[in-house]
C-alpha cells in the first residue's frame, strides 16, 4: 500500500530559509485551517548542564514566558489570549522548544512573543525561586512513585558518568543551587540564532510572511556557540542489579542495557523489532502475550530499544509491574523472551503484522499543522530528508526476518544487563515480609 493510499499527503513542500545571522527557517504552506504553528527549537538543552547545577536547562525552558526586557509575565498571557493563542515552552535532554499557535491574521503577534522570549527573557527572582519551590515539590512528588524511582535507578547504572544518567529536572541539592546568574549565562550562551531553528505551518504566503521573519528576528546578532564535551556512554559488559526498598503493592522492574542513536542505519529494523517484541499500543507482541495474557504476571509491561533513541544512544528497556511473589518469574521471563528473539527468527506473520501496524499508525504523526511543524525539526536535525513520509513506509516494509534476527544479535544481550528492582524488595533481592 502506497503512503498516500493511507491517506498520507506525498513529500512535503518545505521552503528553507537562513537568515543573514544563521536563524534557519523552514516553511509549509497548510491553508486547510486558518491558523499558524510556530516552533522554535535551540539546540540545547539537560545533557549540557553542569553535573552540580542539573535541572539548569529545564529551569531555563519554564521561565522562558515569565517576563521579557518588554514584558511582564501578566502581559505575555494577555496578549497571547486575548487573540485565542496559545504559546509554550518546554525543554528536554536535547532541545529547548518554544511554540506558539495564532490564527493567520494574528501571525505578526506570535512571531513577535516568540522572538521577545527567545532573545530577551529576563528571569525574574520572584519566578526564579516559585520554580526552584514548584521543580523541588515535583522531584519530592516523583520520590513518591516506585515507576519513577526505578527509571531514574536504571539511568543511573546503564549511563554511569554520562550526563544522561541523572533526571532532566536534576537532583533537589542541584536545582537548590542554581540561581537567576546560572540562567542568564546558560541563556548567553545557547539562545544565538544560528543555534536555533524555526519551522512555520500554517495558512500564509511564504513571500509573505519572511520580510516578518526578518523583522523579529534579524536584528539578533549571531555569535559561536562552544559545547560542552563528554564522552560516549559504554555498553556494559557485566550484570549491574540495584534493589530499591519502597512501600508499594507491587514490584517495578526494569531490565536492559544501553540502546542506539536514532541516526542508527538499523533503526527501522529495530523498530519492527521492538514491535514484535515489547508492543505497540493495541499490539500483541510476545512480551505482554507470554508474560501478561498466558502466565499472567503483569499489570504493566513493554519493551523498546528505539524508543529513547536520540543524539545520545538511548536505552533498551524490558519493564514489568508485577505482583512481588512473581517477582523471579517476572525477570525470567524478561529475559527469556530477549533471549529467544535473539536465538530464534521471527515468523513471518509476526513480521507481516508488525509492519502493517507501524505502516498503518504512522499516518497520524501528521494530522495537525503543529504536528508537522515539530517534525520538520526532527527530520533536520536526525537527516532524515523532508520525503520521509513517503520513505518511511518502504523502510518498514523491506525489514526482513534475517534482517530482525541480525540486529537482535547486535543490538541486544540476555547475558550483561541491568536489571532494577523497586517495591517490597531488601537491598539484598530477597521479598520484604515474607512475600515470597
Amino acid at each position: 500500500m502506497k503512503p498516500t493510499d493511507l491517506g498520507v499527503r506525498r513529500a512535503f513542500d518545505v521552503h528553507t530559509h537562513l537568515l543573514p545571522n544563521g536563524l534557519k527557517v523552514l516553511l509549509v504552506e497548510n491553508p486547510s485551517i486558518p491558523t499558524v504553528s510556530l516552533t522554535a527549537s535551540v539546540f540545547t538543552g539537560a545533557r549540557y548542564d553542569p553535573e552540580a547545577k542539573a535541572g539548569l536547562a529545564i529551569m531555563v525552558s519554564r521561565l522562558l514566558d515569565e517576563g521579557t526586557a518588554t514584558r511582564t509575565s501578566l502581559e505575555i498571557a494577555d496578549a497571547i489570549e486575548s487573540v485565542g493563542g496559545a504559546i509554550e515552552t518546554d525543554g528536554s535532554f536535547e532541545r529547548i522548544i518554544a511554540t506558539a499557535s495564532v490564527l493567520n491574521k494574528d501571525v505578526d503577534l506570535g512571531l513577535e512573543l516568540l522572538a521577545d522570549l527567545l532573545i530577551r527573557p529576563m528571569f525574574p527572582q520572584e519566578f526564579v525561586d516559585k520554580e526552584k519551590e514548584r521543580t523541588l515539590a515535583e522531584i519530592q512528588s516523583a520520590q513518591d512513585r516506585p515507576q519513577v524511582v526505578a527509571g531514574w535507578a536504571f539511568n543511573e547504572l546503564v549511563y554511569q558518568d554520562h550526563p544522561l544518567h541523572r533526571p532532566s529536572h536534576g537532583y533537589p541539592e542541584t536545582v537548590a543551587r542554581i540561581t537567576r546568574p546560572d540562567l542568564l549565562d546558560f541563556h548567553s550562551r545557547f539562545f544565538v540564532p544560528n543555534n536555533v531553528l524555526l519551522s512555520m505551518v500554517g495558512d500564509f504566503r511564504v513571500a509573505d510572511l519572511l520580510p516578518e521573519v526578518q523583522k523579529f528576528f534579524g536584528g539578533w546578532v549571531s555569535k559561536p556557540v562552544v559545547f560542552p564535551q563528554y564522552e560516549s556512554p559504554l555498553k556494559q559488559t557485566a550484570k549491574r542489579t540495584k534493589f530499591i526498598t519502597m512501600p508499594a503493592q507491587q514490584l517495578n522492574i526494569y531490565l536492559g542495557h544501553l540502546g542506539i542513536s536514532r541516526t542508527s542505519p538499523d533503526y527501522y529494523a529495530l523498530q519492527v523489532l521492538d514491535t514484535i517484541l515489547g508492543g505497540g499500543a493495541g499490539f500483541t507482541a510476545r512480551i505482554p502475550q507470554r508474560l501478561r495474557d498466558e502466565l499472567g504476571l503483569a499489570y504493566t509491561t513493554f519493551a523498546s530499544i528505539t524508543m529513547t533513541a536520540g543524539m545520545d544512544p538511548g536505552r533498551f528497556i524490558a519493564f514489568i509491574g508485577t505482583s512481588p511473589e512473581n517477582m523471579k518469574l517476572a525477570t525470567e521471563g524478561l529475559i527469556n523472551e530477549v533471549r529467544r528473539i535473539i536465538e530464534e527468527p521471527v515468523t513471518a506473520q509476526e513480521l507481516q503484522d508488525a509492519q502493517d501496524y507501524l505502516t498503518g499508525s504512522f499516518v497520524f504523526a501528521f494530522e495537525s499543522s503543529p504536528q508537522i511543524a515539530r517534525f520538520l525539526i526532527h527530520a533536520e536535525v536526525y537527516g532524515l530528508g523532508f520525503d520521509y513520509v513517503e520513505k518511511y513506509p518502504e523502510y518498514i516494509r523491506s525489514v526482513t526476518v534475517e534482517e530482525i534476527s541480525r540486529v537482535a544479535r547486535k543490538y541486544l544481550d540476555s547475558e550483561n544487563y541491568t536489571l532494577v528492582v523497586v517495591g517490597p524488595v531488601a537491598e539484598d533481592g530477597n521479598l520484604m515480609n515474607g512475600a515470597e
